[in-house]
């Protein structure tokens, strides 16, 4: 079911007053849609004790961010033959970026931007793993449910449109932006 940006910001309302559980939670919608709700909606989203909820992080820009220029450089021009070690350093590096996110205090760490998270196909079990009891992680990302699928980057070629996990997020955790 689509809903608008006041009515996801109200059911996550909700879950936000839930102290234990799992905390994960996903906007899908296009781009165009993702970016209208976090510049409008979001910013009118509160927790369930009225407190504002925290920018959206940039995970391609924070991630990029924390590897220095010449490992960054040298990874880049190994990266054909050591795709392995540059999936391990962004797995470390997000799992890091996300710990560290969750313990500045704000009821909600929302995310945006994941598309390096899914063209290095990363495992996204950190997220999942972090979001229990009393930390709460929303991702805001460009898709669409089809059946009982979410695709991904689906204003994309069909050769870029990824699936989210199945066991990642809770039907009812997880919210379509209508028109």
């Amino acid at each position: 079911m689509k809903l608008s940006g006041h009515e996801i910001n109200s059911q996550l309302r909700e879950k936000l007053a839930m102290p234990t559980g799992r905390h994960l939670y996903v906007v899908l919608g296009t781009y165009e849609r993702l970016e209208r709700y976090e510049k409008v909606d979001f910013r009118e989203a509160r927790s369930a004790s009225g407190q504002r909820l925290g920018e959206p992080v940039n995970v391609n820009l924070n991630l990029l961010g924390r590897i220095n220029d010449d490992e960054l450089k040298r990874l880049v021009q190994t990266e054909a033959s050591r795709t392995a070690s540059v999936k391990d350093r962004l797995a470390k590096e997000l799992d890091s970026l996300v710990a560290e996110k969750l313990n500045d205090s704000v009821p909600v760490l929302a995310l945006k931007n994941l598309e390096i998270l899914f063209a290095y196909d990363l495992e996204l079990n950190c997220l999942r793993i972090r979001a229990t009891n009393q930390k709460h992680i929303l991702i805001l990302l460009p898709g669409e449910r089809v059946a009982d699928r979410i695709t991904l980057f689906h204003e994309a070629p069909s050769t870029d449109h990824r699936t989210l996990p199945t066991n990642l997020v809770p039907e009812n955790h997880l919210w379509e932006l209508n028109g």
